[in-house]
């Protein structure tokens, strides 16, 4: 095969990659991360400003092979149960990797639900100090995609930003119902008397009494003489 001068080089280079990757089990493939945390979306403020979910303390996920890293990547949690899981690149073939989980000692300030393009100058989120608190082993085989999911192992601190909204006003207090006026004593003490049966007749005081027999009393007889009494001499 003729080739032209200066392109012996750039074969030779094709050639290398693809031996090499060849030799590798083929170019890295992205792997899952199972388990994530879920941190749904909140507000915050007065104005109840929608923000994207997020862990407070993010995670950092290393990936050796021997002692050379071979990928890194910052986890923030998950939005919702229908996000896609992240993913890092393995390469699909037989090996083994050291998986090293870390927390970012600052934490990861909110951003709007709605993420504006960002510009060059716009600050990037800075870890800090990230303290290792698990490592794990990943054991890959050709062939085999489940074998490069990678299982999420739970920080010291896993919780997630929530909403913060300024107490609600209290309701306003019903009005107060009017002064009602005093009760009339003398309404009460009438209102309080048995009422008189108009049909009823007057007792007579100066009426002479039946000596309980219920008739009114005789008229006495005109010379009769009272039972054992002696008339008066002429």
């Amino acid at each position: 095969m003729n080739l032209r001068p200066g392109a012996r080089p750039l074969a030779v280079f094709f050639l290398g990659s693809f031996l090499a990757s060849a030799a590798c089990g083929g170019p890295p493939t992205p792997s899952p991360i199972d388990g994530e945390p879920i941190c749904p979306d909140f507000e915050i403020g007065a104005t109840r400003a929608h923000m994207r979910g997020s862990l407070r303390f993010p995670v950092t996920l290393t990936v050796r092979e021997g002692k050379e890293p071979i990928t890194r990547t910052t986890l923030t949690g998950r939005r919702s149960k229908d996000d896609p899981p992240s993913r890092i690149l393995l390469s699909d073939q037989d090996a083994e990797y050291e998986i090293e989980w870390a927390q970012c000692e600052n934490q990861r300030a909110p951003r709007t639900r709605v993420v504006a393009r960002e510009s060059k100058d716009a600050a990037e989120y800075a870890c800090g100090n990230a303290t290792v608190y698990k490592t794990d082993k990943l054991v890959t085989r050709k062939g085999d995609a489940a074998s490069r999911t990678v299982h999420f192992a739970a920080p010291p601190k896993s919780e997630c930003w929530e909403s913060e909204l300024p107490p609600a006003p209290a309701p306003p207090a019903p009005p107060a119902a009017p002064d009602q006026p005093p009760p009339d004593a003398g309404a009460e003490a009438d209102a309080g008397a048995a009422p008189m049966d108009a049909g009823a007749t007057p007792v007579d005081a100066g009426a002479p009494r039946d000596g309980g027999s219920g008739g009114a009393a005789k008229p006495r007889r005109a010379g009769a003489a009272d039972a054992g009494t002696t008339p008066p001499g002429p």
